[in-house]
């Protein structure tokens, strides 16, 4: 995807100082306009840069998270035709009893998947406020609905982020799209390979 140079404030600060510059440069010699000139797109150049990535220099900002946990949501009553067979997974970054003790909501991810065997669609990022875990039942409150959840080992979340088609022939309209908002299935894999190897 093309993405376009927004003017900032400070390129309009220093593109109108190269103007007011210009003026003065008719006596300067040919090498001195030069070296001006290239300062001044050089600190332009940067500062666009810096408002295209975003708080750039600030470390850690541009990293991934890292995930490592799995959760199966199985619905708990009220399921209608076949809608328990699109079973969500969710990937956390820390569990779920962790996040039922915080003080904020936890971000996490929410893939729908065909009977656990194949991945149907990435619904993305979901909040998830400490009130919503009941830990001792094993319950979630997610989007309406009461789940009981389980956790799965790293090496089957692997599994199926690596088989996303899984092995059960069903109708597709198309490929799972991992474009929205969240992690991509590449980062998905990556994070559990790391917990598997370890």
């Amino acid at each position: 995807m093309i993405r376009r140079f927004a003017p900032t404030v400070e390129n309009l600060v220093w593109l109108n100082h190269s103007r007011s510059v210009t003026s003065q440069t008719h006596g300067m010699h040919g090498k001195q306009y030069m070296r001006l000139a290239a300062r001044t797109l050089a600190v332009c150049f940067c500062t666009s840069i810096a408002g295209l990535t975003g708080m750039a220099g600030l470390p850690g900002v541009n990293s991934q998270p890292a995930y490592r946990h799995a959760y199966y949501l199985f619905l708990s009553g009220g399921a209608s035709g076949c809608e328990e067979c699109y079973v969500p997974l969710l990937v956390t970054q820390g569990s779920l009893e962790e996040a039922a003790k915080a003080s904020i909501k936890t971000a996490s991810v929410v893939i729908t998947t065909y009977e656990r065997d194949s991945i149907w669609r990435n619904e993305g990022v979901v909040s998830i406020a400490p009130a919503e875990i009941e830990p001792a039942p094993r319950i979630l409150h997610l989007r309406g609905r009461k789940y009981r959840y389980q956790e799965i080992s790293s090496r089957e979340a692997l599994k199926l982020f690596e088989n996303p088609l899984g092995t059960i022939p069903i109708s597709r309209t198309m490929l799972p799209a991992f474009g929205s908002p969240g992690p991509m299935l590449e980062d998905l894999i990556s994070s559990f390979r790391k917990l598997v190897s370890n």
